[in-house]
């Protein structure tokens, strides 16, 4: 499964329904910590947008705050190119250590380059990659996202069929898993019949407008299955199939959210999510924050942690 090219990157993403009142906070939120009086900030574009960097945002800092960090959130709201100027803010009010959430790291030479020059150590939380100066992204491996979200509908189809694929290329976490994806239905025999790139800004809109299209575009017989890049995208998609009462056509997602997991668990025609398992990601992001204040940063920065499927019989 290209193995050795998912060791050199990393990856990210509710409905839009649960995300006005994070809209309506502002694009800065701040929780306090104590301890030792190192200071820790979080920037991400898509804490209001995307439930899955909601959720793994909101552990990390429980988690970091738990050790004895003083943490704070900052929210650009969707604007990744203005995490260069929040990396600058950070590297200015002397903050200890920057963490990345969510952000197109690959696109954030500029505000790496300023921490890297005032040495400010700068970490990846589901981020797009590792990029100098970064020390470390921590992550679920790509691999099993894209491998066992699609092998979910290959595996319903018997090995023949026909996929619409909804991904979004430009974050490379996410890519990666449609690659893996991909190569994985190709292999089996199962025809992709529309690539379409998603939206991040509204996800759950998007696609839901899209997959209502593809069922006018392809009657009963010629669509079996919606592969999803992330569950908010598959959101959309199921509720497509639900409304217009085509619940033949399968549907998978990635993230493991709340949302996803009840869908899932009522076994209907959305059958499989994979977890990213964020407690284990950010304790680990935490391990790998404290290993570095000691003196170690680990030797891979690619730190990869295994997803889990999640189908009708395990998501309750």
């Amino acid at each position: 499964m290209h193995t050795d090219r998912f060791l050199r990157t990393s990856i990210i993403s509710a409905t839009t329904l649960a995300l006005a009142a994070g809209a309506l906070a502002g694009p800065v939120l701040a929780q306090d910590g104590s301890g030792d009086g190192k200071s820790i900030i979080v920037i991400t574009p898509f804490y209001a947008s995307q439930p899955a960097t909601t959720q793994a945002v909101d552990l990390f800092i429980a988690e970091a705050t738990d050790r004895g960090y003083d943490t704070k959130l900052v929210d650009t709201a969707g604007d990744n190119a203005a995490v260069n100027g929040e990396i600058a803010s950070a590297v200015a009010q002397d903050f200890d250590a920057i963490v990345m959430a969510a952000a197109f790291s690959q696109e954030l030479g500029e505000g790496l380059a300023t921490a890297g020059e005032a040495e400010v150590p700068v970490f990846g939380l589901d981020a797009g990659g590792v990029f100098e100066p970064m020390l470390a992204n921590v992550t679920t491996d790509p691999g099993d996202l894209g491998s066992l979200s699609a092998q979910a509908i290959i595996d319903e189809l018997g090995g023949e069929g026909q996929v619409a694929m909804i991904h979004f290329d430009p974050f490379e976490p996410v890519r990666l898993r449609a690659v893996t994806a991909r190569e994985l239905f190709e292999e089996n025999g199962i025809e992709i019949i529309e690539y379409i790139e998603g939206s991040p800004e509204d996800p759950t809109g998007f696609a839901k407008a899209t997959v209502l299209d593809l069922l006018v575009k392809y009657p009963e017989g010629d669509l079996d299955a919606v592969w999803g890049g992330w569950d908010a995208t598959s959101w959309g998609a199921f509720q497509a199939t639900q409304e217009i009462g085509r619940d033949e056509v399968l549907v998978t997602g990635v993230d493991g959210t709340d949302f996803a997991r009840a869908e899932v668990a009522k076994d209907l025609n959305w059958i499989a999510t994979v977890e990213q398992d964020w407690g284990a990601i950010t304790s680990t992001l935490a391990d790998v924050i404290d290993g570095h204040f000691a003196g170690t940063d680990p030797e891979d920065p690619n730190v990869l942690v295994p997803g889990v499927l999640i189908t009708a019989e395990n998501a309750q």
